[in-house]
């Protein structure tokens, strides 16, 4: 994966600040999420200073938001290794976000309550603030999204 990263350098010149692999990337079960950017709240600039480096967060600062991707290994319907790491969203949990997420590859299960939608590729999700929900893959392959989560406090 390559993310660039537009901004300004040392003497104010727009610039492409970082380029490469993403530098955050969270192992946590059967979930896998690359950070790719993250903003506290505003007034915003363009620097050569990186907020995805920073200690990893399930939701972004307060007035902030965050972009990544979020890869689902298949459901093996069991404990999956590192399961234990960052329970905050293993299974139904609900976030002080707004999130729009849209599936890249694969098929997502998204379960609010008692009711449970297939997710395809090019379907999109607004999931609002403090809605519990979980997002599960019940296929054979690894899922892909990617989705904004915007602090709602």
């Amino acid at each position: 994966m390559n993310r660039v990263v537009t901004g300004f350098d040392e003497s104010g010149n727009p610039a492409v600040v970082f380029r490469g692999q993403p530098p955050t990337v969270i192992h946590a079960g059967r979930y896998t999420t690359t950070e790719l950017w993250v903003s506290g709240a505003g007034p915003l600039s363009a620097g050569v200073t990186d907020p995805s480096t920073e200690e990893w967060a399930l939701e972004p600062p307060v007035g902030g938001a965050c972009f990544r991707i979020v890869e689902i290994a298949p459901d093996q319907r069991g404990p999956s290794a590192g399961a234990g790491a960052h329970a905050e969203f293993q299974g139904a949990h609900a976030t002080d976000t707004l999130d729009y997420v849209t599936i890249l590859r694969g098929e997502v299960t998204l379960i609010v309550g008692s009711t449970e939608v297939v997710l395809r590729p090019g379907d999109s999700v607004v999931q609002q603030p403090g809605v519990p929900h979980d997002w599960q893959n019940r296929s054979g392959d690894t899922a892909v999204m990617v989705g904004i989560l915007l602090s709602a406090l």
